[in-house]
């Protein structure tokens, strides 16, 4: 903060002082007496204490106006907040604290105290109270702390009074309930559905467990959405301390434990072994969700719950922003590392959805992508993958140990401003520091980007702009039948890039509806049918989209005018929308002009083949992809932790939470939920162990998913343990002189001039040796220069496509403790491997897991997959060969032999390189 804000705020704390914040300052006799202006107010004491101003309408110069806008523009306190708007000191204003939490004093002393007034987590659990002859309910407290708590909202409290349906829906939704990570991780581990009704509900996957007991009366069987289920129940813990569970129970020491997993690799229900890694989702992954506050302990991760998680953002650094003179603005003093009974601000005390102009004419931006980013950095990082930067945990890349090739330069996000503030002087963002985010790197030495950031996060657009009203509360909001409890996220988003774009065959759907200023409009619509108010057809005949984060206004290009030359020009920057290139890879090969070039080649093609009929855009448009190849969580006994679910006191925590590698080179593909080709990548996949109350350390467990896939040693040779469809946000429309492009014909093709310049009888008995799990003649010098240094396969290497298809590459085999085996890795540090390199005890005979071979030549998957299509009933021609064809999951039989068999496949012998260049005779067809 800076030196005159400071001095700013402490003269406006005095001022407002002045009209009485302390004693009996509000309203009484006393007050009247010394100040006659009181006698004229007809504001509540909150008002008075925290604006300075006389009447409920915000005039003074304290506190913000919460929720400036039209309709309900002068809320008073305590229709949120609760709490007494006639006392006459602070202290009866406001609902006191369960003793159990306490005052600061009382955080300060009690570690229970200070983890559920930061977190909320467990507040709704504490019984009713008494203080001074009144009774008070455990939500009373929690919705003076937070009134847009769902627990609150719920009960038709603050929010909930004027936004029921928003309620309604964003209470089932993925984000309120965390029900796809949570039960997608017990999935994992083969064990079954703790919802008798719902067990072999799509595929098996229906959900389970959530944060708190759901149900959903309007469920019908048969009837609701794919993914949907009448009820949830809430995550089991079985540490508590008051159960005692754990503690000196013999059952839970390391060496019992293996007697919990069944022969068949699936976790057996209710034995210690399930019960602890139960936990350890939990305590790793139970506290990304809106129904509390998450950890809200570190710079970039300060939240709130429920509502006001992203309607009312905290500041990065916790601090507050506010013109509130009763705030501490310089709290927490640390935002790295905070301490009881430090807690962290809200940046402003005012909501924000959209971009928009108040009636005051002050401009509010919308929700920025920081309130996304403190969950949404978890898992596929997605949000840090968005601005173009990588998350490398280990800074394998800063110690030069990156697998299975050093990039030729790269940059830290040091002097990333994004991250690290120089005001603040953070350390950290989401705990982790600058080595361990990388803005650039350049694994080919070409000069450019291989992780670029997003073309739409460089064109100003946010989160906000594409997930909007229908992807983060979940069903349609007002229509209470829409609202159903899902399994998968991939079941609650409804925006497609086609829902803005359209298609090589026609452009983005509209209908006549209303924009965001309320005035009639020709607006697109997301899968569901939901318009897009901020998009919107003006006179021009072109659709512009007008930012939900800056209210800046865009043109939206439409695919049907990159592939068939209309004449259209980008009226922003006069250039044409017309590509031949575009056309070439997106049109149809039927000699018509009106469906573009399509990817025509000499040697002939499928008379009218499109690549859009089941290609995903992010398949090629997506110019990177974040990869955890074998990750290592460790549990461990200790007392004096806190559940995520239920705030009490448990025996347990996550003592390491390990990548092996992290690459963001490798990709694959396969068949996503909605039966197109998409990206592909590990997800669950997770090598468990835990260490007891005597040092002991278990064993590592590898787990078979609730159908038996995943790691059955009586199923398939060296599993890969976990794959799923993921959706990179690393869209980019070409490559250019600074930044790696899309993924060009070559990425995913076999060529002529790569079968030719590797050898196709070389190709061909790598092949067999893969498809046998032959390890011993692998060429790994080869493999790494091949595969570790070649983004978006600028060798052209044939090697790189049978990766990509699925079928593996060799360089991720790992023994059965998760230890890499590979003669190419020398870091001593590797997880898993106890301190020896893999490259000293390297041994074709010790692996058991093959992990990037997610399919087998017969279109049979070799790992666990729990996304079912989202048809009821589905099943999937491109998953030929599947043991579950109506799951998502790898390509099938017929693509991995179109795709890399040179004998019997397509070689292309007309193609556009990984650098947008034309090769073969693909001039023929493009123009030269």
């Amino acid at each position: 903060m800076t030196r005159s804000l400071g001095n700013a705020l402490i003269a406006l704390t005095a001022a407002l002082l002045v009209t009485g914040c302390s004693g009996s300052f509000l309203g009484g006799s006393s007050d009247s007496d010394s100040d006659p202006s009181l006698a004229f107010s007809t504001s509540e004491s909150c008002m008075r204490c925290h604006n300075g101003a006389l009447h409920d309408d915000y005039g003074g110069g304290g506190l913000e106006n919460p929720h400036p806008f039209p309709g309900a523009g002068t809320l008073t306190c305590t229709q949120c907040h609760g709490g007494n708007p006639a006392a006459d000191t602070p202290e009866g204003a406001h609902v006191p604290p369960h003793p159990a939490i306490g005052d600061r004093e009382n955080q300060r002393k009690s570690r229970f105290a200070y983890f559920n007034r930061l977190t909320l987590t467990g507040l709704d659990k504490l019984p009713d109270y008494e203080i001074d002859g009144q009774i008070y309910t455990a939500l009373d407290y929690l919705q003076f702390v937070n009134p847009g708590d769902l627990r609150v909202v719920n009960d038709n409290r603050s929010c909930g009074q004027c936004h029921q349906s928003h309620v309604d829906c964003v209470s089932k939704s993925p984000l309120a309930t965390s029900a796809g990570i949570l039960s997608g991780a017990l999935f994992a581990v083969g064990l079954p559905s703790g919802v008798v009704e719902s067990q072999d509900l799509y595929e098996d996957t229906a959900v389970d467990k959530a944060f708190r007991r759901l149900t959903d009366d309007r469920y019908i069987e048969g009837q609701s959405p794919v993914g949907s289920v009448g009820r949830l129940l809430e995550f089991a813990v079985y540490a508590g301390r008051d159960e005692d569970l754990i503690d000196d129970n013999p059952d839970y020491f390391a060496n019992a434990l293996p007697v919990g997993q069944a022969a068949d690799g699936r976790a057996i229900l209710n034995s210690p072994l399930a019960n602890l890694y139960h936990e350890q989702v939990a305590f790793t992954c139970g506290n990304c969700h809106l129904g509390s506050a998450g950890a809200n302990d570190r710079y970039g991760d300060f939240r709130s719950s429920g509502c006001t998680s992203c309607h009312m953002p905290y500041a990065l650094d916790g601090r507050s922003r506010s013109t509130d003179p009763n705030i501490n603005k310089l709290e927490p003093e640390d935002p790295d590392d905070i301490d009881a009974p430090e807690r962290p601000h809200v940046r402003r005390h005012q909501i924000v959805s959209i971009a928009k102009t108040l009636a005051t004419g002050e401009e509010v931006k919308g929700m920025d992508d920081y309130t996304c980013a403190g969950c949404h950095q978890g898992s596929n990082r997605t949000v840090m993958q968005y601005w173009g930067i990588r998350l490398d945990q280990n800074q394998d890349v800063r110690r030069g140990r990156q697998y299975p090739a050093n990039p030729a330069s790269f940059l830290t996000t040091r002097d990333d401003t994004r991250l690290f503030d120089p005001e603040v002087e953070n350390r950290t963002f989401n705990g982790r520091n600058e080595n361990q985010y990388l803005l650039m790197e350049d694994y080919d030495g070409d000069g450019r980007d291989d992780t670029p950031a997003d073309v739409h996060y460089e064109a100003g657009l946010g989160c906000i702009d594409c997930h909007g009203s229908h992807d983060l509360h979940g069903g349609r909001v007002g229509d209470p039948d829409g609202a159903s409890i899902l399994s998968r996220m991939g079941q609650a988003v409804a925006i497609r890039c086609e829902s803005c774009h359209g298609s090589a065959a026609a452009f983005a759907v509209t209908k006549i509806d209303t924009n965001t200023a309320g005035q009639p409009a020709e607006v697109p619509v997301d899968a569901e049918g939901n318009a897009l108010r901020h998009i919107a057809r003006e006179s021009d005949g072109n659709l512009y989209l007008t930012s939900r984060l800056t209210g800046k206004r865009h043109f939206v290009k439409q695919v049907r005018d990159v592939v068939v030359d209309s004449g259209r020009i980008n009226p922003i920057t006069q250039d044409p929308v017309y590509s031949a290139k575009g056309s070439y890879a997106m049109g149809r090969v039927d000699g018509d002009a009106q469906t573009g070039i399509g990817p025509a080649q000499t040697g002939g093609v499928t008379a009218g083949f499109s690549h859009m009929d089941n290609l995903s855009c992010a398949s090629c448009h997506a110019s990177w992809t974040n990869n955890c190849i074998g990750c290592h969580l460790v549990g461990e006994f200790d007392r004096g932790n806190f559940s995520n679910i239920t705030g009490e006191e448990i025996d347990f925590r996550e003592k390491i939470a390990d990548f092996v590698y992290q690459s963001p080179v490798f990709f694959q593909l396969g068949i996503d939920s909605g039966n197109k080709v998409a990206p592909m990548a590990g997800n669950t996949a997770m090598f468990f162990s835990y260490e007891d109350q005597n040092n002991a350390l278990s064993k590592v467990f590898a787990f078979s998913d609730r159908r038996g896939q995943g790691n059955d040693p009586n199923a398939a040779a060296h599993p890969a343990l976990s794959h799923n469809a993921m959706m990179p946000h690393s869209i980019r429309g070409k490559v250019d002189y600074r930044n790696e492009g899309p993924r060009y014909c070559n990425a995913c093709h076999l060529t002529r001039k790569g079968l030719n310049e590797f050898g196709e009888a070389n190709y061909i008995a790598y092949r067999d040796a893969m498809a046998t799990n032959d390890f011993t003649g692998l060429d790994y010098e080869l493999l790494t220069e091949h595969l570790g240094r070649n983004p978006n396969n600028q060798l052209d290497s044939p090697l790189w496509v049978h990766s990509v298809v699925g079928l593996g590459s060799g360089l991720f085999q790992f023994d059965e403790n998760g230890c890499p085996n590979n003669p190419v890795d020398d870091n001593p540090d590797r997880a898993g491997c106890n301190g020896t390199p893999p490259s000293q005890v390297y041994d074709p005979g010790r692996t058991v897991f093959n992990l990037d071979k997610i399919v087998d030549l017969s279109g049979r998957s070799m790992g666990s997959s729990n996304h079912p299509f989202r048809a009821p009933g589905q099943t999937s021609d491109l998953r030929d060969g599947a043991s579950f064809p109506g799951m998502s999951g790898p390509l099938g039989a017929t693509l991995i032999q179109r795709l890399s068999d040179p004998q019997t496949g397509i070689v292309l012998d007309s193609w556009l390189d990984a650098d947008g260049n034309n090769r073969g005779n693909a001039g023929d067809f493009v123009g030269r």
